[in-house]
Order: C-alpha cells, then structure tokens, then sequence
C-alpha cells in the first residue's frame, strides 16, 4: 500500500482557477464592459457587436475537438499555454489596430474566441477530472469559480480603468493582455498534467496495488459513477448523450446572448455604465457561489437534477431581464443568471464525466460542445439582429427563455447510459 502525503490537487485547482479566471472570466465576461463603449466609438451595431460574440463562442465549440485530442495526445499544460498566447495576441491586436467592425470580428471573435477554448474549460476541467474521483464535482466546480472570479474583477477592473483612461476603451485591452501573459507563466510553473506525473493518485488517497476504486463504496453511493470507458462511438448511440448535449444548448444559448448584450441592454433601460458593471460583476459572484454551492451538492446527489433546476434558473433570469428598469431588478436578473450558469457548467461537466468515465471526459465533451457551442454562439448575433428590427431585447429574451425551461424538463428523463462492453482507455484516441 502506498501512501502520498502533501497531495499536489488542491494547488493545481488554484492553479487551475488562475488560468480559467483570465482566459475565460476577463475574455468573455469580462470583456463585455470593453465592447460596449468600444462598439459605440467604432459605431457598431449591435448586430455586429453580437457577430464577434457569435464568432467568439463558435470559435470555443468548433475548436473543442482539436483542444480534446490535443490534451488527449500531450496533456493539459500545453493547450493551456498556447490558449493563453492567443488570447494575449488578440487583446494586443484589438488595443493597437481596430478600427472597423471586421476587426472586432477578427480579433475578438477568432483569436480571443480560440485561445479562450486551447486556454480554459476543456484542458481544466479534463485536468481536474483526472486528479480527482469521489470529489469531482467539488474539483470541477472549483476551477469554474476561477472564471466567475475573474468576471467579477475584471469587470469593475475594466471600467475602472477605461473610465480613467477618459473612455480610451484601448487601455481594457493592454490589461487583458498583460494578464494573459501571466496565465500563460502560470501554466508552465504550475500545472501538471495528472496524478502520475508526481507519482500521487486521485483525491490523494491510499492506492492498493493494482487496484484504486473501491467496489463496494461505489456501490453504496447515491451516485452515479461509470468505471467503464465509453469511446466517441459508443456514446453517440445512447439518448443520454443527444439529451445532455440539448441540456447543454439550454444552458449556453441564454448565457451567451445574455453576457453578449447585457451591458447595452441594461444602458437602454437608463442604467449607467457604472452601475452596468457592478451588475455585471455580481454575474460573477453569484456565479461563483452557483459552482461552489451546487459542486458541494453534486457529491452527494445526481447532479443531473441540479442541472435541470439550475437551467430553469438561467431561463426564469431572462424573464426578469425584460423588466429590469430599476437596481433590484436588474440586480436579480445577473445575479440569477450567474447563479444558474455557474452551477449549470458545473453539473454539466459532472454528469458527463460520471455517466462516460473521466478517461473519457474531453473526447465526449468535446463531441458536445460543437453542437451546443455552433448554437449558442447563433444566440448573441440573432439577438442583436432581433433588437435592430424590434428596437428592444423583450422578444428575444422571451424567445431564449422558453427554449431553456424545455431541455430542462427533456433532461429529468436523461438516465446514465447502458454499456453491455467495457472499453480499454487505451482504445478512447483511435476510436474518437
């Protein structure tokens, strides 16, 4: 029996977190209080502005095959470096040389788009996953805190910056890049890419040899978790892959045309750009309390349940949006949905690695994210198109909320795939 003292996981977590904190928290969330006043300098529309956000988030889901068979082949600490890099070199591009919309497109929407999918969710979590097993949900929900962390200040942050800078929205970017740059150090000093790297085991617990799990307690626990190995194949024939990957769409479109046009949404209604920040930010921090409460939970409990609620949630926060004139609703309407993604993403990325293994986490992941990502990223563009002809967000929202109260209600009925065959995880590259 061997046992590992000073277990490595929980500062690869805060590592972890670090990373996601930059090329998630300040790209995508964080971002949005540059775009707005950026948009209006460059006179884009919102069309446009909804445009690079599209590309940005499609850019994250078409890129995720590539990301999962790159960490797959090398690990994770490469893909997070390299991400880091690109969103580095977007940043700079976007603070030195734009000045029409199609260089919004091209340098939000496509370097910041991939270096925010080789740099953050997908290599993260696949990284998490590995290190831990009885507290996967925990592990998971913590590295998504680092994003919900860097929303909440980055957003303030920014505008702060941006304001003192008299509107010069260029200065948001040197400080986007400035960071990236760190990530990318960070990644190289401090992540490794699984237990076996420092010759620990997951959860730091007592390995017998030749054997990790224990059957037993498996067996008793209230949840489910597959010790088989599921292939890209085997998991595209089972309604449990096609019913989370709906839930998914449920949970990304909403978040992504919300986060896209929130900060001109809440404008339109009379709110400052001040206080559209700190509403932004509190998107953040609710989120982060989303992944920590429902990361705790989802030890305990199928986390497939907390999925459905939590997408409810996301969907009852664009109703309120519609009617955010004053500081309570508009507080309730980021707050809830900042609530409802983090811990959404969380339950999401549990139930994939529970139901198809952890080995096989990023190839079925990223065999998900290309549908649910390519229609979500449709979201913030379509909005934006709907608010031109319209003049007002309220149909759309409409639209967007009733689309994710109904994959809620097709994921209650979503049970963990049959396996009739385990599979070698040596097999999970040639068959993906």
């Amino acid at each position: 029996m061997l046992r590992v003292s000073s277990f490595y996981g929980w500062r690869l977590l805060a590592a972890l977190a670090a990373i996601a904190s930059v090329n998630q928290g300040m790209t995508y969330l964080g971002a949005g209080v540059i775009n707005a006043p950026m948009a209006r300098n460059l006179g884009l529309s919102r069309g446009i502005l909804g445009l690079g956000s599209t590309f940005f988030v499609l850019c994250i889901g078409l890129s995720a095959p590539l990301v999962g068979g790159l960490v797959n082949a090398f690990g994770s600490r490469l893909c997070l470096v390299f991400g880091s890099l690109l969103v580095a070199l977007g940043a700079i591009l976007l603070a030195t040389g734009a000045s029409q919309g199609w260089h919004f497109v091209v340098c939000y929407g496509l370097l910041l788009g991939m270096g925010c999918g080789f740099g953050s969710m997908i290599p993260a979590q696949s990284c998490a996953s590995l290190w831990f097993e009885r507290r996967r949900a925990t592990a998971l929900g913590l590295v998504l805190v680092g994003t919900g962390v860097g929303g909440a200040i980055s957003a303030p942050l920014l505008t702060h910056v941006i304001v003192t800078a008299h509107g010069n929205w260029r200065a948001g970017w040197w400080c986007v890049s400035a960071a990236a740059f760190l990530a990318g150090m960070v990644s190289i000093a401090f992540v490794k890419d699984s237990p076996d790297d420092l010759g620990q085991v997951p959860d730091g617990q007592e390995k017998l040899v030749g054997e990790i799990a224990d059957d037993a307690a498996a067996r008793h626990s209230r949840v489910y978790r597959t010790r088989d190995h599921w292939t890209v194949r085997e998991a595209v024939r089972t309604p449990a892959f096609w019913l989370l990957t709906l839930a998914a769409v449920g949970e990304s479109v909403p978040g992504t045309a919300a986060v896209a046009h929130a900060i001109p949404h809440l404008r339109d209604l009379g709110h400052t750009a001040e206080a559209a920040g700190s509403a932004l930010g509190i998107f953040s921090v609710c989120s982060i309390l989303g992944s920590l409460i429902v990361g705790f939970f989802c030890d305990r409990m199928d986390p497939r349940i907390a999925w459905a609620v939590s997408i409810v949630i996301i969907g009852s926060s664009l109703l309120i949006a519609t009617r955010a004139e004053s500081n309570v609703g508009m507080y309730l309407f980021t707050g809830m949905l900042g609530f409802g993604s983090g811990s959404a993403l969380t339950c999401w990325h549990a139930t994939v690695a529970n139901y198809f293994g952890p080995a096989s986490f990023p190839s079925i992941l990223c065999a998900q994210m290309p549908i649910s990502t390519t229609i979500a990223a449709a979201s913030p563009f379509l909005v934006g198109v709907a608010y031109d002809v319209h003049g007002t967000y309220t149909p759309a929202f409409l639209a967007v909320s009733a689309l994710s109260v109904s994959t809620a209600i097709l994921l209650l009925v979503a049970g963990p795939p049959m396996h009739t065959v385990r599979t070698d995880p040596s097999r999970l590259m040639a068959n993906s």
